[in-house]
């Protein structure tokens, strides 16, 4: 079976257990999906956990009988057997630079050709020259941020959401919003404009969407 046929396939069976085995097998399901492991081997660990969690409740048990009463630990552990492996994921990179890449080409395309002329109707605003370089730092942006709501929704999985934990990755967030705006900052005034057209914008951004729907259509991404 691929991912997306398990992942369906234990949407269907997690309704077979009850209140307090789902909630307690939800909250592994979150972490693990969440973790370094690919997605198949994640999905095909889940299933397994899943069934052996249907059989105990059947037999009268519950999950802390099947798992132990510290999941989260119980997890790591799992993780842990699966081999050391980098949170960081370039294809995860690639996937969200991707995305992000194309929606700017499409941003400075619609700018320039309804957005801008509409404007400029009413105030009087600078002209437009082309592409500016620093639109780069958007994907960018997008990646730090995202990877950082993974880490923080997979760390607090196990833990009730307070001050004490928002605050561990007040720090981490503050960075990853406030450096690429203090870079751009400091090189907006040196960073060239590529001087191409609006609808070059639109047919790039339309070009690299179509792009990235055929490269990541069959790749591992999280």
């Amino acid at each position: 079976m691929t991912a997306e046929e398990m992942i369906q396939v234990n949407n269907e069976r997690r309704k077979q257990l009850n209140e307090e085995n789902r909630k307690y097998y939800e909250n592994m399901l979150v972490y693990l999906r969440l973790s370094s492991i690919p997605e198949k081997k994640t999905e095909e660990l889940l299933l397994e956990m899943l069934d052996h969690l249907l059989i105990a409740q059947e037999e009268g048990r519950s999950a802390e009988d099947v798992f132990g009463k510290n999941p989260e630990s119980y997890c790591k552990e799992v993780v842990q057997t699966m081999g050391k492996q980098s949170y960081f994921r370039f294809s995860r990179f690639a996937f969200i630079f991707g995305i992000g890449l194309y929606i700017v080409f499409f941003i400075d395309g619609i700018s320039r050709l309804i957005i801008y002329p509409l404007l400029t109707q009413f105030t009087d605003l600078p002209p437009v020259k082309g592409f500016s370089v620093d639109y780069f730092f958007t994907p960018i942006f997008m990646c730090l941020v995202i990877d950082i709501i993974l880490l923080f929704l997979k760390e607090s999985t196990f833990k009730k959401f307070s001050v004490r934990v928002l605050l561990g990755y007040v720090f981490p967030i503050t960075i990853a919003y406030f450096l690429p705006l203090v870079i751009y900052f400091f090189l907006k005034d040196i960073l060239p404009v590529i001087p191409i057209p609006a609808w070059a914008s639109l047919l790039i951004g339309l070009l690299l969407w179509r792009i990235h729907k055929v490269v990541f259509k069959h790749v591992d991404i999280f």
